[in-house]
């Protein structure tokens, strides 16, 4: 009998970044502050195979950079208590990038169906847009999901 698969509805879509993101620096800069890492989200008893993300970057003050963007790094607890040094901004791996135009004007960006081990983990968001970021009403979300066989 040949198997199906499907998705399973994902879980609803969670906050996990926000004022943590307002104002955040540009890495360009010389200046500390470029990113912002969030809590831990568990995986390891959860099992999730995916996670969608959405960021949403307020209009900003100055125009981004051409080639502007805003990076979303993984940083997984192997040993499910110790994650990598969290301040700095090589992470372990690099789990998305979010390119932005040349403007001043929000943006809501979605990556979809990005794979994840069944590890713990916590996403750090770094800034190089050319700009810092708005003041207020910047966030980064995330909803995961797996896949059934039926």
């Amino acid at each position: 009998m040949a198997s199906t698969f499907k998705w399973v509805a994902p879980e609803a879509l969670t906050s996990y970044l926000t004022t943590e993101l307002n104002s955040l620096a540009d890495s360009t800069s010389d200046t500390t502050g470029f990113s912002a890492v969030g809590a831990e989200i568990a995986n390891e008893t959860d099992l999730y195979q995916y996670i969608s993300l959405e960021l949403v970057i307020a209009a900003q003050g100055a125009a981004r950079s051409a080639g502007g963007f805003v990076a979303v790094y993984i940083n997984y607890a192997a040993d499910g208590t110790t994650y990598d040094d969290t301040s700095n901004k090589a992470f372990t791996e690099l789990l998305g990038v979010f390119g932005l135009d040349a403007a001043v004007t929000a943006r809501r960006l979605t990556k979809t169906n990005l794979p994840i081990p069944p590890l713990d983990f916590k996403l750090l968001v770094l800034n190089d847009t050319g700009q810092a970021l708005a003041a207020t009403g910047n966030t980064l979300k995330y909803r995961r999901n797996n896949e059934q066989v039926v």
